[in-house]
């Protein structure tokens, strides 16, 4: 099963959680993007303001505990369901970042 799940989004994270670890010893953080913007939908232009949870493991999760505060960046990563029993709750893995700004 190769089927695309690619998610590309950008604003500033509010990191929530400290660091923690899984269970193989990789470190791990959670928090929640916060994206504003106008996106065009059905010929009209909509505002949208909404925050999204994600996680980030390893060495991307290392270099975004040094991200400034407010800091928009753009994230790229991938959506899964945020545990087994939670399917239907979704959560951003952010796989790389760069800066905005």
């Amino acid at each position: 099963m190769n089927q695309r799940n690619h998610f590309l989004v950008e604003g500033h994270l509010l990191i929530t959680d400290t660091v923690r670890h899984t269970p193989a010893g990789i470190a791990m953080i959670e928090g929640w993007i916060i994206h504003q913007s106008e996106q065009g939908e059905a010929g009209l232009q909509r505002k949208i303001d909404c925050e999204m949870p994600f996680v980030a493991l390893g060495e991307i999760c290392e270099k975004l505990l040094k991200t400034p505060s407010k800091q928009n960046i753009k994230c790229k990563g991938f959506l899964a369901a945020r545990s087994s029993k939670y399917r239907q709750s979704m959560v951003l893995h952010i796989t790389a970042f760069e800066y905005l700004n």
